[in-house]
């Protein structure tokens, strides 16, 4: 049994590993596609595109349809979890970080996310009621370290990218740091559901549910929608960001959040940077400073110390669940 658990507990790490890296490859695929389209036609056509794939793995692939993989039911609070949880991951982190990674590359929006598994020790303490031990802060001062060294190439990045101003990079960084806030929330949400689904239903279900948020707003700010009109590499970057980001993401995400904890999820969220960087030097060509060595180096570390002294580090700060009266 208990090598059963360890098993169980490895395939969902690796699940987990897999979902992040998808993410950094989003980001940087969404770097390219940013100039080309505006962003709620990009957000519409992912969504769309991972609606249609997971449809037909749902329906074709699949030999009964079905949402739950229990007897056991959402009732209104978990749906109201899973709507949050849905548009947390979904809309809200993508609407912001795409108004901000024009302003910035993104190898520089990669080593940001490095703040996500910071954001999730912090609301797993407030939210979970999990303990917030000292490697956590420790983390921090890491992360906040990486993102101040990152913010001092912004003259290089003006002169290589012909961008308005340096102010104009650091702006672009800030707002990609809070989108980095509803995505932490989202594996949150994720862990406070306890109900089983099967993965890749509930990926379909989710992107569903942002294709029909984003289409109302799409309409309404576009004054006449030129899907047809935009540019053949778009439909097929879109494609990909589609089945990675919206498909496969959301399968490989719901099947590893079921198997560890939520400071392991936080932990895996160290592959966003890492595959997002290497895209964006290898693909997009972006310039590979050594302040941005430096950025990912602390990256690095705080993923690694996380997972080496994580579970020996001491408490700090622990909530205490209040006891009903019987």
């Amino acid at each position: 049994m208990e090598r059963e658990n360890k098993r169980n507990y490895l395939i969902g790490t690796v699940e987990i590993a897999l979902a992040n890296s998808f993410v950094g490859l989003n980001i940087g695929i969404n770097k390219y596609l940013v100039e080309k389209a505006s962003v709620l036609q990009l957000l519409e056509l992912r969504y769309l595109f991972g609606t249609l794939i997971l449809a037909f793995f749902s329906l074709f692939l699949k030999k009964k349809f079905t949402f739950y993989l229990t007897e056991e039911r959402f009732d209104a609070r978990n749906w109201l979890l899973y709507l949050l949880m849905a548009l947390s991951g979904g809309v809200l982190f993508n609407l912001i970080y795409m108004s901000g990674i024009d302003r910035t590359t993104a190898t520089s929006v990669g080593v940001i996310s490095s703040a996500i598994p910071t954001l999730i020790a912090i609301f797993s303490f407030f939210i979970l009621r999990q303990s917030l031990k000292q490697i956590h802060f420790i983390c921090v001062l890491l992360v906040v370290i990486g993102v101040i060294v990152l913010n001092l190439s912004a003259n290089q990045l003006n002169s290589s990218y012909n961008y308005k101003s340096s102010y104009d990079v650091f702006i672009g960084n800030c707002i990609v740091f809070l989108a980095m806030i509803p995505e932490a929330l989202f594996t949150i949400l994720a862990k406070l559901i306890k109900v089983k689904v099967c993965p890749v239903v509930s990926g379909l279900i989710i992107n569903f549910i942002n294709m029909l948020v984003c289409l109302p707003f799409l309409f309404f700010t576009e004054a006449k929608i030129t899907f047809f009109a935009l540019d053949a590499s778009i439909w097929i970057f879109s494609f990909f960001i589609g089945l990675f980001n919206g498909a496969l993401f959301y399968t490989f995400y719901n099947r590893g959040i079921a198997k560890i904890d939520s400071q392991t999820a936080a932990i895996m969220t160290g592959m966003v940077p890492i595959s997002s960087a290497l895209f964006g030097i290898i693909f997009l060509r972006e310039p590979f400073y050594f302040n941005t060595v430096i950025g990912i180096v602390c990256v690095l570390t705080s993923i690694y110390i996380g997972v080496r002294f994580g579970e020996s580090s001491k408490v700090i700060l622990t909530r205490r669940v209040r006891q009903s009266l019987k």
